[in-house]
């Protein structure tokens, strides 16, 4: 990152994430807030500067997540052409947008209300298809040739861009990073064409058209958000026949378990906490590392000593173990018991043992009453089946 500042007008080309790869568009607003906000702590934690752009997951986007993004000063996003609903030119009318029927080559800015925009690049979908699936990686030279092609007959200093998985490098296409750093020593070489970032391509090129997204939608999602909480048809392809029926409950059971411990929190965190809210979002410094006593000195209110600090403490942890538990990969494969979901649910499992421990509650009796209606493809197993095999083994035992 601090080379590619120099390369590139002081603009380094990393971009923060939202913190744990969840679907934003699925979180509610307070959990949006918290995700983003980690995801710039981690960042600054990393890099050593403010980010100017965040990668959403799976380029999930609402219009709340984009605005809380431009509140946080995030500059910019990259979303998919799917995701523009409509487009227009300066003093021009609204047109219908999508793939294309929108200018990949130029940035757009969005109204996210409240006065605030946010710049979205929405990425060439056609060459970032080709890229991935249809060989266009078996050859650097080829690579380089298409991306200087995708810049065509635009406007002066238009922009050639694409987004991919970064494992479709190595990993997906052997020596598929080889070939990328051909195409990068390539196009370095030919005169009529420079590489850039978004960063500093925006403080020469700022927006002049603006967009509109379609609401709840993302890239790898063809109805939009409902792989990570419906059984809408996307899947991997490895098991025909399968059915995804438990992702609705896997998603129920969670927010059930999240909303019930939202009055506790703020309840037990105001007898704690100074500002209970403020403390789980500056949590990310414990997470990340920092000195613990002195957050604690921080956000605890005082005279509470150890056993009021150490209560503090799993509060907070309940918090973070609630957001982890809405990483997305639990959906995105083909089975509640596979071992994505088992991931979720084990985050799931220590915010209940850490609930017992805080509150003195059980809430695991709620929680299991909805994931037993998460019926797995495997030997007709429920989510409480899946749940009572890999978490609770590794659970302290509970007296009431």
């Amino acid at each position: 990152d601090r080379e590619s500042a120099g390369r590139f007008g002081g603009h380094g080309s990393a971009m923060a994430h939202s913190y744990n790869h969840t679907i934003l568009p699925l979180s509610n607003a307070r959990d949006k807030r918290t995700q983003i906000r980690w995801g710039i702590a981690d960042f600054e934690h990393r890099f050593g500067r403010r980010p100017e752009g965040m990668w959403l997951a799976e380029t999930a986007a609402d219009t709340e997540s984009l605005r809380l993004l431009a509140e946080e000063g995030i500059v910019f996003t990259v979303l998919s052409p799917y995701q523009a609903a409509a487009v227009r030119n300066p003093g021009g009318d609204w047109e219908e947008a999508g793939e294309g029927l929108i200018d990949t080559r130029v940035p757009y800015r969005v109204d996210v209300g409240d006065g605030l925009g946010l710049i979205v690049f929405f990425y060439n979908g056609p060459l970032s298809v080709e890229i991935a699936f249809n060989g266009v990686l078996e050859d650097g030279r080829l690579l380089a040739k298409r991306l200087i092609q995708a810049l065509g007959e635009g406007p002066g200093d238009s922009l050639s861009h694409v987004a991919t998985d970064g494992e479709t490098y190595g990993h997906h296409h052997r020596h598929g990073e080889m070939a990328l750093a051909a195409a990068i020593e390539e196009i370095n070489q030919d005169p009529e064409v420079s590489l850039t970032n978004y960063a500093q391509y925006l403080e020469s090129h700022p927006p002049a058209a603006e967009a509109r997204i379609v609401e709840g939608s993302s890239w790898s999602c063809a109805h939009g958000v409902e792989r990570w909480r419906d059984d809408c048809g996307c899947a991997s392809g490895l098991h025909p026949g399968w059915d995804q029926a438990w992702r609705s409950p896997l998603r129920r059971s969670l927010d059930w378990l999240r909303d019930q411990l939202i009055s506790r929190f703020e309840s037990t965190g105001a007898e704690l906490l100074l500002d209970p809210w403020r403390a789980r979002d500056e949590y990310i410094e414990v997470v990340l590392g920092g000195p613990l006593d002195d957050f604690l000195d921080r956000q605890v209110r005082p005279g509470l000593g150890e056993e009021g600090r150490a209560r503090a403490l799993g509060l907070l942890e309940i918090q973070h173990r609630a957001m982890l538990m809405y990483t997305s990969c639990g959906w995105f494969f083909d089975d509640v018991a596979g071992i994505e979901a088992v991931l979720v649910l084990r985050h799931a499992g220590r915010v209940i043992d850490l609930t017992r421990q805080v509150f003195g509650e059980d809430l695991e009796p709620g929680f299991l009453a909805i994931i037993e209606e998460a019926v797995s493809n495997v030997a007709g197993e429920s989510g409480r089946d899946v749940y009572l095999r890999e978490v609770s083994p590794y659970m302290a035992p509970w007296e009431s």
